[in-house]
Order: structure tokens, then C-alpha cells, then sequence
């Protein structure tokens, strides 16, 4: 059987076209399952540059007279004829001077005949079994060989013009990039003005639905066959079968069909390489757009940081306010207390008790705790909100995860989709732990015992002083003092008896009572802005904590799949320049 010449340059070529499809092949394998269709047809295409014949398809329903139609273009009957689908097999009939009217099937399923009308040297008609029939593997076997063909002849019955599985077919040789020829057969059948109609019906069709062009021929195969028969020879144009003749020879002889051969499969190629080229751009603008939605839970973490902080410093702001009233109001007491009018009256010390509560705590304790409150009920109402919104924003995530699973690495995203579900349940956990009012009552447990502390010390330590004044204005007393007082206190007292007079020996007992109480205060304060910060501390933990084990997986993961898929990029792009290189060194070839 002859092929087309490959010779010189075109061999050469030719094994590069090979080489690079069986190249982008083997690169698919790494696009998942959904790119296997794609791999089996730069093979298939591979494999028949080794045969090297410029391959014509004929595509069209059953009983649109496909096998009609070739079986005049060859001015022979050489294909079996039939109303309804009699064969599974594909049909190849190669270009020989002797006819071959008995096929040999081949290894890979086809039929091989062959005969020398074919068009010219190198040229082979395929007729495919024919689409919309009742056997679905009819279907099939035509849509994976329509990839392989280097032409496409559409076969469209005038008696049913323009069916739905005819645009189906039409859109994937449009979408493969193939030269396309329609050709409306039977219109023997119609009357002239029929004929016309029908030809403005799919030509329009075509462009509205396809927005395809392509050169509509009117052919009656059964005229064509009758002249051939008649005459024993191809026949001038009967049947409107010389028109598509001429046309076939006139493109054949722009190009030698080896060198269309290589073209036409290079843009097979292309369309391929850009397609998953695509895809990763697609793919990579997904992770990018799903990253930017970690780092916006990310920056929430931050910006509820700051939040706390800004909240702690006015709560702090607020207890010291109470506190340096209280300081104010204590001052005043011991000043009041502790006079030689106020000691000669006598000191109860319950009475004492229930003036300094009254006087000086009054509603500090209160106060306190309403800062106290405001400030839990702030970071909670705020932290509530925030954990709202990251459940929120990780299940927006999570949906748009679900949505792009059919377009990127399943295996890894099912990684990723399990780390983001389980952000979402932590998220939720910490949602529900501000729900029991702990928070606002361990807090307020805290603020009460220290203000408690400091009131029993403050009354003691007054108490105590008065008592030990009353002692020293009372010769022999001095055992009396009480045992917890400051030795300062003791030595001030001792230093009175003998060597100053009482009043001033009072001011300076006043004195140092006072910085006592100031110190106690101090203290006060102290522990009050610990608490604060040790429940800001424990949500800071908590954000931090949340950012690093559970945030960090997923941008690992994410950044995974951007350096993945932007290699898959770059992989691409250099396929589709080698894939343009090997054309322009293809069309510039004698």
C-alpha cells in the first residue's frame, strides 16, 4: 500500500511531531484521570504519523448514505450499502493504483481497503460507523476516531436536515480544530426550491449554533452512482459529486498531504497543550483566590488581637478610676481617723469595720466588677462574632473547595477539605465555650477575693494603729501592740514615748499608715491588671494557637498546589512554543 512520501526533511520531521505528542502524552498523566481521553488521542495520532497517510473522515447518521457517498466519490461500489447499521467497524481505504475490494482488518480494529480514487497519492477516506444509530458503541468508536482525522467530510441527510447528534459531531471537529466539509446528500429526493430551502435551513444552523462557515455541497450519491455504473468510470460532476472532487484536489495541491498530515495533528496537539495549559491557570487563580481566604481568617486573628488589647487598656483604664477614688476615700478616712479627738472618743472596732466598708469600698467592689464585666461581655460578645466569622469564612471556603474538586487534584484536596472541616470544628468548640458565663464569674471570683483581702488588711492595719496610739497614750501598754504590725510602726511608737511629743509622733504615724494603705492599694491594682491580662493572655493562646495548628496546615497545603499547578503552567507553555516551533519549521519546508 502507498503512503504519502516522508523522505528527506519530512521524515525527519516527522519523528520530532512523534517524539514531542508522545512527549505531551506522557506529561498527562500527571492531570489526573479526566486528561486519559486526551493522552489515548496524541498516541493515537502519534501512531498513525508512523503510517503516515492524510486521513479524510466521513462523519454522519446511519441512513444519511455515507457509505453512498464514498462509494461515489470513488466511482466504484466498494463499501457495503444498507438502510439500517450493519457494522461496528471503522472502514479505511487507502490510496492504491490496484483496487482492494476484499478489506484485511488490521491490528487496531479497522477495516483497510483500498482503491485509486481516493483523491491523490497518500490520501485515505474513512468511513465511520454511522452516528444516532441504535447501538451506542456506534457512537463511540465515531467520536474517538473523529480526533484522529486530518479532514472532515460531515454527511447530513437532506430527508432530516440537521439533527441533534449532527451539531454534537460538528462542535467536536470545530473544537479539535479540523477542516470541516458539509455535504447534504439524498437531494435527489427534493425539489429544486426544496433543495435551496434546506441548504439555507443548515446553513444558517450551523452559523447561529456552531458559528461555523464551512463550504455546503448538494450531492445526490445515488445519481453519482448510477452514472458511474452506467459508464463504468467516474462521471463529470453527476450527482454533485464532481464538485466535491474538485475541491478536495485543490486544497491537496496547496500542501503536499504529508506536510498537511503534520499541521493538521500539530494543531490537534495545540489545542490540547492549551486546554490543560488553561486549566492550570484556572486552577492556580482558584488556590490563590482560596488562599487570600486564609489569610483573611488570618488577619482576623490579628485584628481580634489588637482588639483585646485596645479593650483590656480601657477596662484597665475604668478599675483604675475606681480604685484611685477608693485611694482618695481611704486617705481621707485614716486623716479622719486617726486624731487625738477622734482616739480619746474610743474606737470600736466593728464599728470601724462598717465605716471603712461604707466609706471607703462602698461600691468599688461593684464598680470593679461592672468594668470587669464590660470588658469579659466586650471579648466575648467580640470573640463570639469573630468565631462566627471564621466558621463562616471556612465554610464559604469549604463550598468553594467542593465546587473545584472536578477541576483540581482530587487526592490532595481531599487533604485539604479534611484539614479545613476540621478548622471548622475547632472554630465551632471555641464558638460554645464562651456560652457558659465562666469566663464573667471566675473573673469576678478573682476581683472579689482581692478586693476582700485588701479590705481586711486596710481595716486591720487602721485598726491596729489606733489600738497601739491608745497603748502608747497609756504608760505600760506596750504590750498591747499587735504582733502583725510593721516594726517601723513599733520603733515610731517606742521613739514617741521617750523622746517626742504625741502630736507630732501622730502625724507621723498618719504618715506611714498612709503609705501603708497607698502600697496595699498599689497591690490592689496590680492584681486587678493581672487578671485582665491573664484572660487576655488566655484568648491571645487561643488565636495563636488556632493560627498554628490549624491555619498553617492548610496554607502548606495550598502552597503545595501553587507550586504544583504553577509548574504545570510553565510545562505548558513550553510544550505549546515547542509545538509552534516544529509548525513554522513545518509550513517553511519545500
Amino acid at each position: 500500500m502507498t503512503t504519502t512520501t516522508t523522505e528527506g526533511p519530512v521524515a525527519v520531521l516527522r519523528e520530532r511531531e512523534i517524539a514531542l505528542l508522545n512527549d505531551i502524552a506522557a506529561a498527562l498523566a500527571d492531570m489526573g484521570d479526566q486528561a486519559a481521553i486526551d493522552r489515548k488521542r496524541l498516541r493515537d495520532i502519534a501512531q498513525d504519523l508512523t503510517e503516515m497517510f492524510f486521513m479524510v473522515a466521513v462523519i454522519g447518521e446511519f441512513n444519511a448514505g455515507k457509505s453512498s457517498f464514498i462509494n461515489a466519490m470513488l466511482g466504484d461500489t466498494l463499501l457495503p450499502m444498507g438502510i439500517t447499521p450493519t457494522t461496528e467497524y471503522i472502514e479505511l481505504i487507502r490510496y492504491n493504483e490496484t483496487p482492494k475490494k476484499v478489506p484485511t482488518v488490521r491490528e487496531d480494529g479497522l477495516r483497510e481497503w483500498a482503491h485509486p480514487n481516493t483523491g491523490v497519492e497518500g490520501v485515505a477516506i474513512v468511513d465511520t460507523p454511522g452516528t444516532g444509530s441504535v447501538f451506542s458503541r456506534h457512537e463511540q468508536i465515531a467520536k474517538d476516531f473523529l480526533h484522529r482525522s486530518d479532514m472532515v467530510i460531515f454527511v447530513i441527510s437532506a430527508k432530516r436536515a440537521f439533527a441533534e447528534t449532527e451539531r454534537m459531531y460538528l462542535e467536536l471537529a470545530k473544537n479539535y480544530g479540523k477542516k470541516i466539509i458539509l455535504v447534504i446528500n439524498q437531494v435527489d429526493l427534493l425539489e429544486p426550491d426544496q433543495q435551496a430551502e434546506v441548504r439555507r435551513f443548515i446553513e444558517n444552523q450551523v452559523k447561529q449554533t456552531l458559528n461555523l462557515d464551512p463550504l455546503i455541497f448538494m450531492v445526490s450519491a445515488k445519481e453519482a452512482l448510477e452514472a458511474a455504473k452506467n459508464t463504468g468510470t467516474v462521471v463529470g460532476d453527476a450527482g454533485g459529486i464532481g464538485a466535491v472532487r474538485a475541491h478536495l484536489r485543490g486544497l491537496y495541491s496547496e500542501a503536499p498531504p504529508a506536510r498537511q498530515k503534520l499541521l493538521a495533528q500539530l494543531d490537534t496537539a495545540l489545542r490540547i497543550v492549551k486546554k490543560y495549559q488553561a486549566d492550570a491557570n484556572e486552577k492556580t487563580d482558584l488556590v490563590s483566590l482560596d488562599m487570600n481566604k486564609v489569610r483573611d481568617v488570618q488577619r482576623e486573628l490579628e485584628q481580634q488581637s489588637l482588639g483585646l488589647e485596645n479593650r483590656m487598656k480601657d477596662a484597665g483604664s475604668n478599675i483604675d478610676e475606681v480604685l484611685a477614688s477608693l485611694r482618695q476615700r481611704g486617705l481621707s478616712f485614716i486623716e479622719e481617723n486617726l486624731t487625738i479627738r477622734r482616739i480619746g472618743r474610743g474606737v470600736n472596732r466593728e464599728s470601724l469595720q462598717r465605716e471603712f466598708d461604707e466609706v471607703v469600698i462602698g461600691r468599688s467592689l461593684r464598680e470593679i466588677n461592672d468594668s470587669a464585666r464590660d470588658y469579659v461581655n466586650a471579648v466575648i460578645d467580640q470573640s463570639r462574632l469573630y468565631w462566627r466569622s471564621v466558621i463562616d469564612r471556612l465554610n464559604k471556603l469549604q463550598d468553594l473547595m467542593e465546587q473545584e474538586l472536578g477541576g483540581l487534584d482530587t487526592a490532595i484536596y481531599s487533604e485539604q477539605r479534611e484539614s479545613l472541616q476540621n478548622a471548622i470544628r475547632i472554630a465551632e468548640t471555641e464558638l460554645k465555650s464562651y456560652s457558659s458565663g465562666r469566663v464573667v464569674a471566675d473573673l469576678e471570683q478573682v476581683f472579689k477575693a482581692n478586693l476582700n483581702s485588701f479590705q481586711n488588711s486596710a481595716i486591720f492595719t487602721i485598726g491596729g494603729v489606733i489600738t497601739m496610739i491608745l497603748a502608747v497614750a497609756t504608760p505600760g501598754s506596750l504590750t498591747a501592740f499587735p504582733l502583725v504590725l510593721p516594726a517601723f510602726v513599733v520603733g515610731a511608737a517606742v521613739t514617741a514615748v521617750f523622746s517626742v511629743p504625741m502630736v507630732r509622733y501622730l502625724r507621723k504615724v498618719t504618715r506611714d499608715t498612709k503609705d501603708a494603705f497607698n502600697q496595699k492599694v498599689d497591690m490592689l491594682v496590680a492584681n486587678y491588671h493581672e487578671a485582665l491580662d491573664n484572660l487576655t493572655q488566655k484568648e491571645r493562646i487561643r488565636l495563636n494557637q488556632y493560627g498554628n495548628q490549624v491555619l498553617t496546615p492548610i496554607f502548606s497545603r495550598l502552597d503545595v498546589l501553587t507550586k504544583r499547578y504553577a509548574e504545570q503552567q510553565a510545562k505548558f507553555e513550553a510544550y505549546e512554543a515547542s509545538v509552534q516551533s516544529l509548525k513554522d519549521e513545518i509550513e517553511s519546508t519545500p
